[in-house]
């Protein structure tokens, strides 16, 4: 069996824990462990802990999303003039420089 590709940190995924993943090591293992309770053919034993890891993954990328959402509302609210409201909604890029326009323009 191929052993797995270096994660983003170039740490070995198969030893690393949860909590020390990245995002996109979380989830790569995530979408693996999705496919093999799929596949179906494990003893019980072993697919219950599959999905328990899997759940594990889930938590860990859910609170990074959460913590760079938090970040992203922290930095927009920062600047004068940004838009209002939970994501990056609005006519933004209103900061320092930028200028975003809605409308279309005749050319």
């Amino acid at each position: 069996m191929p052993r797995p590709k270096k994660s983003e940190s170039g740490s070995d995924p198969e030893t690393m824990t949860p909590e020390t993943m990245t995002f996109e090591d979380a989830f790569r293992r995530l979408g693996e462990t999705a496919q093999a309770l799929e596949a179906g053919g494990l003893p019980l034993a072993q697919a219950t802990a599959v999905y328990e890891r899997g759940m594990a993954l889930v938590q860990r990328c859910n609170q990074l999303l959460n913590e760079t959402e938090l970040k992203i509302t922290q930095l927009r609210d920062s600047y004068p003039g940004s838009a209002p409201g939970p994501g990056l909604q609005g006519p933004g890029l209103q900061g320092p420089g930028l200028q975003w326009n809605d409308e279309e323009t005749d050319a």
